[in-house]
């Protein structure tokens, strides 16, 4: 008996261009985004997508994903098909609204569908979507819908397009920063709309954009622009900027430039989070730290947290941790380049002192009955859980630059970078890359760290950090 499989395992060798299952491809794709300040701030977002159906039987619906409820503040969907206001079924749990087709689209046929609902901003430190009196954010991510395949065997979507188009719409004085190229801007009345096109192999569609105060500051290697509510205090954004400009050039050393358009040089920004009472999730080429941006003795402080800010914006946003089925230990990465970059700025005899000081961070913390495993914990763990890991996360990136040798484990670092541009990666690949620059067997340390519990004794006496009762 042919089974399925053997049968389209036969027709691929043939080259028979037959399709198998339901399927479509994105033809064009288009999203609009437009800040509405009153009877209150949202974001009004609306995609619009043509497909054409490349399967082998008529589509009668098209699904999507859209964002969060809770972390984005979601509300107010409603889907179109062919430009008239089609039925949807939601399916709340997983995010998803269904598109019912006015007529089943035949095969070959093609059909304008589109989304669009109000975004309003999440609570909670887990919250994406930031949403305020005359700013707001769209962070890389779930902000935007997606389309997903047909349900059944061999259902499938095609590629997006290479290039599409994205539209914010924001009131006249906004500054915006998004992804994607300029394509121009259009003033109407009281607003203006600027277009950007985006790339399938770029950045994940981002904004950020408000009523700022803008300051900008020229340094070597490119520029740091300050966006505040209201004006920095005299001499505080050059300071700033030279902080900022410290880390960015050691960034660029070690992980490369994040963004130059082919000219050379690098343009940074600094944004007051719209939230103004916590940092907002970072975006690629910023940082969104609180209002406390404004005050000298953020900037007095030491370098830390903008630091960690800096290295989130160079390394996750190129290569992100697998943040559903594995966000540890790539999700601490970030952390461990920022201290780096602390020893890169006060000498090489501040590693040791932050190797003991984040031991001791460590040990300071509430001690988990039973502890996870660090591979096994997910972003749904207790918040308790997902610090403890960490926490020794990015402990065990020193363990491994130890045992590695720093330019060795540098060097797997960027090569996963080129490999995996745009896509995640895990613990898995880290360790194939720091083997084959290290020449080393490193399976028994990644085991020891990443599976094992609580920090390994030998790493302790190595720094001369005993654990504390």
């Amino acid at each position: 008996m042919c089974s399925t499989a053997i049968l389209a395992a036969a027709l691929a060798a043939a080259g028979c261009a037959v399709p198998l299952g339901p399927g479509y491809t994105v033809e064009r794709q288009r999203f609009e985004v437009a800040y509405v300040s009153a009877p209150r701030p949202h974001v009004n977002v609306r995609a619009t997508w043509r497909v054409k159906n490349t399967g082998d039987r008529p589509l009668s619906a098209v699904e999507a994903k859209l964002p969060d409820v809770k972390t984005h503040g979601r509300s107010e969907v409603r889907v179109e098909s062919g430009g008239s206001e089609a039925a949807e079924s939601q399916a709340e749990a997983g995010n998803t609204v269904s598109i019912a087709l006015q007529t089943p689209l035949a095969v070959k046929a093609k059909q304008e569908i589109s989304v669009s609902y109000e975004l309003a901003g999440g609570a909670g430190a887990g919250a994406g979507v930031v949403v305020e009196e005359s700013a707001f954010v769209l962070p890389p991510g779930d902000w935007a819908p997606s389309l997903l395949p047909p349900k059944g065997a061999f259902a499938r979507v095609g590629d997006p397009p290479k290039k599409w188009e994205m539209t914010v719409r924001v009131p006249s004085g906004f500054r915006v920063h998004s992804s994607g190229r300029e394509r121009g801007q259009k003033r109407e009345t009281d607003s203006v709309v600027f277009r950007r096109e985006q790339q399938r192999e770029g950045q994940a569609a981002f904004v950020a954009a408000g009523a700022y105060q803008e300051e900008r500051i020229a340094g070597a290697g490119g520029e740091v622009i300050f966006w505040t509510r209201q004006a920095m205090p005299a001499g505080l954004a050059q300071r700033a900027a030279e902080a900022v400009a410290r880390t960015a050039q050691f960034y660029d050393q070690e992980f490369g430039a994040p963004r130059d358009f082919g000219t050379g040089e690098r343009t940074v920004w600094i944004i007051e989070c719209p939230s103004g009472r916590r940092p907002c999730w970072p975006v690629p080429e910023a940082v969104l730290p609180g209002r406390e941006v404004r005050s000298a003795e953020f900037w007095s402080g030491g370098d830390i947290e903008i630091d960690r800010h800096l290295a989130r914006t160079w390394l996750d946003f190129r290569v992100h941790p697998d943040w559903d089925a594995e966000p540890l230990p790539m999700g601490a990465l970030a952390n461990y380049a920022a201290d780096l970059a602390g020893v890169e700025r006060e000498g090489e005899a501040a590693r040791p002192r932050m190797v003991r000081d984040l031991l001791r961070d460590f040990d300071r913390l509430p001690k988990q009955e039973p502890e996870r495993a660090v591979l096994f914990v997910r972003l749904s763990d207790p918040e308790a859980q997902g610090r403890y890991a960490a926490v020794k996360s990015e402990l065990f990136f020193f363990a491994l630059e130890d045992e590695a040798g720093h330019e060795n484990l540098h060097r797997a670092i960027l090569h996963l970078e080129q490999t995996f541009r745009g896509k995640a990666w895990r613990a898995g690949d880290l360790r194939a890359a720091a083997e084959q620059e290290s020449g080393k067997d490193l399976g028994a340390l990644f085991r020891q760290w990443l599976t094992g519990s609580g920090i390994p004794e030998e790493f302790r006496k190595r720094y001369g950090e005993s654990h504390l009762p």
